[in-house]
C-alpha cells in the first residue's frame, strides 16, 4: 500500500533518500547501443543541419556497407518522427550519391517529402519532370494526395480525371476525393464519388467505410449506416469503423447496439494496434458516460496487451475525465508498482487531478515523493502546482512556484503566461518592480513577452510611482505601441 508523504518532507530526507539511491542503484547500467547507420542519423536531430555530412562520414570516410532497403527503412523512420527535412535530403543523397535505381514507390515518397518541406509546386515540378516509365498509378496516387493535403480541390480533380482516363484505378484515388471532399464541407460530393466508385465496379476498403460513417454520423442518418454495415464485407470493417458506429449508436440512445458494435470492434483488435484501439475505447465510453464500459475494456486490455506508461496515462486521464480522483489515484499507484521506467507525465496528470479539485495538499505531497524517490519534476510540474495554489488563493506560494518553473525551464518549453500576469498583479500589489522586471526576464528567455505582460508590468511601475518611459521604449522596441489600454493604465491609475 503506497502512501503519499506529507507536505513537510524535509531536505535532509530528500538529500538521504537520493544518496541511498546513488550508493545502491536498483537498475543495471544501460548497454551502449549499437553504432549503426540509423543511430548516427537519429543522433542528429537539429532539423537546420545538413544530415549529408553524417552520411558521407559513414559511407565514404568510414567506407561502411550500405544497402537500398536500409535507407528506405531509415526514410520511414524519419518521417514517422515528422523529420520531412533530413528524410528528404537522405531519400536524394540514396539516388544522387549512392546511385541506387529510383523506384516508382521512392518516388511516391519523395513527392510527399518535397511538399511538405518545399511545397506543392515543387512537387508538382517534380513530377512534371519524371519520366514516363516512373509515372505509375502510385505516384498520381501521391501527388493526388499532395493535392488533397493543401485543400487545392480543383487541382485534384484535373488529376483526378486524368488518373481516370489511364484506366488504373482503385480504391485509393476515391478514397482521397472523398476525404478532401469532406474536410472542405461539399458532403454530397462525398456522396456523388462514392456512387461513382459503385458504378465503376470499385470494391470500398476500410477507409472508404469510415469516410462513409463520418458523413452518415454527422447527419445521424442511422438508417443510412445501417444501409452501409448490411452491405458492406464485414473482412473490411475494422476496429475503428465499430467504434464509430457504436459512438452513433449511443448518442441516439440505442445503448444495447451500441454495446454490440463496442463487441464487434474489439474483436478486431489486433496486438500491433492494440494500444492505439484500447486507448480509442476508453476515451470513447468515458466521453460517452459509459463508467462501467470503461473499467471493461481496461481490464480486457491489460489481460491481452502488455501495459505501457502511454495506456496508464489514457486510463488515468479518462478516470478524472468522469472525475473518479479515486480511481485516478488507484490507476497510479497500480503503474507505480509496475512501470519499466519512471515518465514524470503520470505524475503531471494526477497532480492537474488534485488542481482541479483544490487539493494541494495531496498536489504537494505528490511533487515531494515524487522528489524524495529521486525524481526531477519538470518545469511544467511546478508551473502546474503553481497554477493550482493560485486558484486555492495560495498567492504567495503560488509566485514562488512560478519563478521556480521558469528558473528551472529548458530550451523549448512554451508556457501558457497565466501564471505570470497573475503574478505581476502580485507584485503591483506590492509595488515590487525588481521582482516584476525578474519574472518578465525569466519569461523572455523562453517565450517573447506579449502586451498583456508588458502592461502588468506598468502596472506594477505606476503603483510604485516609477517613471515609464523607459519601458515604453523597451515595449516599443519589441514591436507594441502604446495604445487605449497603456493610456488606461498610465491616466486611470494615476488618478
Amino acid at each position: 500500500m503506497h502512501r503519499l508523504l506529507p507536505p513537510r518532507v524535509g531536505l535532509l530526507r530528500r538529500l538521504s533518500t537520493a544518496a541511498e539511491a546513488a550508493a545502491s542503484p536498483s537498475h543495471p547500467s544501460p548497454q551502449p547501443l549499437a553504432d549503426t547507420l540509423y543511430h548516427r542519423v537519429a543522433a542528429a536531430v537539429i532539423p537546420r543541419l545538413p544530415l549529408t555530412p553524417v552520411l558521407e562520414q559513414w559511407a565514404v570516410a568510414e567506407g561502411c556497407h550500405v544497402e537500398k532497403h536500409d535507407l528506405q527503412a531509415i526514410i520511414k523512420k524519419l518521417v514517422l518522427r515528422r523529420r520531412f527535412s533530413h528524410a528528404l535530403e537522405l531519400s536524394m543523397w540514396m539516388t544522387d550519391r549512392r546511385h541506387f535505381p529510383l523506384s516508382p514507390g521512392d518516388v511516391a515518397y519523395r513527392l510527399e517529402l518535397l511538399t511538405k518541406v518545399h511545397g506543392l509546386q515543387s512537387a508538382v515540378a517534380y513530377f512534371g519532370g519524371l519520366s514516363v516509365q516512373l509515372k505509375k498509378p502510385q505516384c498520381y496516387g501521391s501527388l493526388l494526395k499532395c493535392y488533397a493535403e493543401a485543400k487545392s480541390v480543383e487541382e485534384a480533380e484535373k488529376l483526378f480525371a486524368e488518373m481516370q482516363e489511364m484506366g488504373t484505378m482503385s480504391s485509393y484515388p476515391y478514397n482521397v476525393m472523398m476525404r478532401l471532399y469532406l474536410e472542405s464541407g461539399q458532403v454530397e460530393r462525398v456522396r456523388t464519388m462514392y456512387q461513382a466508385m459503385e458504378e465503376s465496379g470499385i470494391k470500398p476498403d476500410v477507409f472508404t467505410v469510415d469516410i462513409l460513417l463520418k458523413v452518415y454520423a454527422a447527419a445521424e442518418d442511422l438508417n443510412r449506416v445501417e444501409e452501409l454495415l448490411e452491405k458492406t464485407d464485414p473482412k473490411i470493417l475494422s476496429w475503428h469503423s465499430h467504434a464509430s458506429v457504436a459512438r452513433l449508436f449511443m448518442k441516439a440512445g440505442l445503448q444495447g447496439r451500441a454495446l454490440q458494435a463496442i463487441e464487434e470492434s474489439e474483436k478486431r483488435i489486433s496486438p500491433k494496434n492494440g494500444r492505439v484501439a484500447y486507448g480509442f475505447l476508453l476515451s470513447m465510453c468515458a466521453d460517452l458516460g459509459m463508467s462501467s464500459e470503461v473499467d471493461r475494456i481496461w481490464n480486457a486490455y491489460k489481460s491481452k496487451v502488455p501495459a505501457c506508461n502511454s495506456m496508464y496515462m489514457c486510463r488515468i486521464s479518462v478516470l478524472l475525465k468522469m472525475n473518479d480522483i479515486d480511481g485516478a489515484e488507484k490507476a497510479f499507484r497500480e503503474w507505480e508498482s509496475r512501470y519499466v521506467h519512471h515518465d514524470i507525465r503520470l505524475t503531471n496528470l494526477l497532480l492537474n487531478g488534485y488542481c482541479a479539485k483544490g487539493l494541494m495538499e495531496k498536489a504537494e505531497a505528490l511533487v515531494d515523493e515524487a522528489i524524495a524517490k529521486g525524481r526531477t519534476p519538470y518545469a511544467n510540474t511546478w508551473y502546474k502546482l503553481a497554477g493550482g495554489f493560485f486558484k486555492d488563493g495560495q498567492v504567495s506560494k503560488a509566485v514562488d512556484l512560478t519563478r521556480k518553473a521558469l528558473a528551472s525551464a529548458t530550451f523549448g518549453w512554451e508556457p501558457d503566461q497565466t501564471n505570470v500576469l497573475m503574478s505581476l498583479e502580485h507584485f503591483t500589489e506590492q509595488k515590487n518592480v525588481k521582482a516584476a522586471e525578474e519574472i518578465a526576464s525569466q519569461l523572455r528567455s523562453l517565450v517573447p513577452l506579449t502586451s498583456d505582460v508588458y502592461h502588468g508590468l506598468l502596472k506594477t511601475y505606476v503603483h510604485a510611482g516609477q517613471p515609464v518611459s523607459d519601458l515604453l521604449d523597451r515595449m516599443n522596441k519589441d514591436g507594441f505601441e502604446a495604445d487605449k489600454e497603456t493610456d488606461r493604465i498610465i491616466a486611470g491609475i494615476c488618478q
